[in-house]
């Protein structure tokens, strides 16, 4: 597979937690992406903005043919929102190498992958992690601590 140059968002994010991740062309469309990829399909995910009138925005990740999970009073966030908020298209967001952190929450189907794909910022380009790495990167608790240091 062709590797991508990340977004500079992205690569600064990598750069900066020691990852390896490579962004890896993928030009088939969405729903053929598991057949190219050899994988089943709630192992491709995407990253969703989600905002609340009670706390602050934050990213859930699920399978891409499947819903966010929105708790009372949330709302997924329109084209508009995410890039403004982000940087980057709805189309493509990333879950980690925005302007500032996010709390990030995973779909409970991500843990049952050996690996997943996930959108990297640009068109077309995807990142494959395995669960353990993606909990990793988007580990809020841990990133806003060192991020803060």
């Amino acid at each position: 597979m062709k590797t991508l140059p990340p977004p500079l968002g992205l690569l600064e994010f990598l750069e900066r937690v020691h990852s390896d991740a490579k962004v890896y062309a993928i030009e088939e469309p969405t729903d053929q992406l598991s057949l190219s990829l050899g994988c089943r399909e709630d192992e491709i995910l995407k990253t969703s903005l989600i905002l609340s009138t009670r706390y602050a925005p934050r990213l859930h990740i699920h399978p891409y043919q499947k819903p966010a999970s929105l708790d009372a009073g949330e709302k997924l966030a329109n084209a508009t929102q995410v890039y403004l908020l982000t940087g980057y298209q709805a189309d493509w967001l990333p879950p980690f190498g925005h302007p500032h952190l996010f709390y990030t929450t995973l779909d409970a189907a991500i843990d049952d992958a050996p690996c997943v794909y996930i959108a990297a910022g640009l068109p077309h380009g995807l990142m494959a992690l395995t669960p353990d790495e993606l909990r990793s990167l988007t580990d809020y608790a841990h990133w806003s601590q060192v991020f803060a240091a």
